[in-house]
């Protein structure tokens, strides 16, 4: 497969609105059904794009994948990640204390389901975190507690930790975390 990975540009905001509404709830499918995702609009699409990182996987000139981290301000006002807020406060990875300051919330990620299983999250994760690097020394996620395959992922491409788990709305959660960069992050 060839495909490439790049920054989101504004000439790609409504083939990704139109990705991430038809796939929001995509990992919800099979739950309890409590708990909706919050579908990006066409406005934090832009915002996104232009002050914090969205990346793409591009094949045929059809985006095949995406990622995105943002700076936690612009989550701030949603109460799933009010709550992260809190917990990432007492938590350690690295011997550094997460705060709202070294860290920024990463995804959604999304990956067309023919593209599964062929090097996509890892080389949109790589890229992201190496785009997020000059800002921040570590990402942060939460998965569904019950979604094995993308935990896995996000523990075997992606490098990441699990620092704690949660609940909220009847659904239970790991909190994952990792470096953005391989050296050492001391002495932020």
């Amino acid at each position: 497969m060839s495909f490439i990975i790049r920054k989101a540009l504004l000439t790609d905001v409504a083939a990704i609105v139109q990705l991430e509404r038809a796939h929001v709830d995509d990992e919800l499918l099979g739950s309890n059904n409590q708990l909706h995702a919050h579908s990006l609009s066409k406005g934090e699409v832009i915002q996104l794009i232009n002050q914090h990182w969205f990346i793409v996987a591009e094949e045929q000139e059809q985006i095949i994948g995406y990622v995105m981290a943002a700076k936690w301000s612009f989550l701030s006002a949603q109460p799933l990640y009010r709550h992260i807020i809190q917990k990432i406060k007492f938590t350690d990875l690295e011997g550094q204390t997460l705060s709202t300051t070294n860290s920024c919330q990463y995804g959604p990620v999304w990956i067309q389901e023919s593209k599964r299983g062929k090097g996509v999250f890892s080389a949109l994760v790589t890229e992201l975190k190496k785009q997020v690097s000059n800002t921040f020394p570590f990402m942060i996620t939460y998965v569904a507690a019950d979604n094995a395959r993308s935990l896995a992922a996000h523990q075997q491409k992606a490098a990441m930790t699990e620092i704690d788990q949660f609940s909220f709305e009847q659904r239970d959660y790991c909190l994952l975390a990792t470096a953005t960069a391989t050296a050492t992050v001391n002495g932020i």
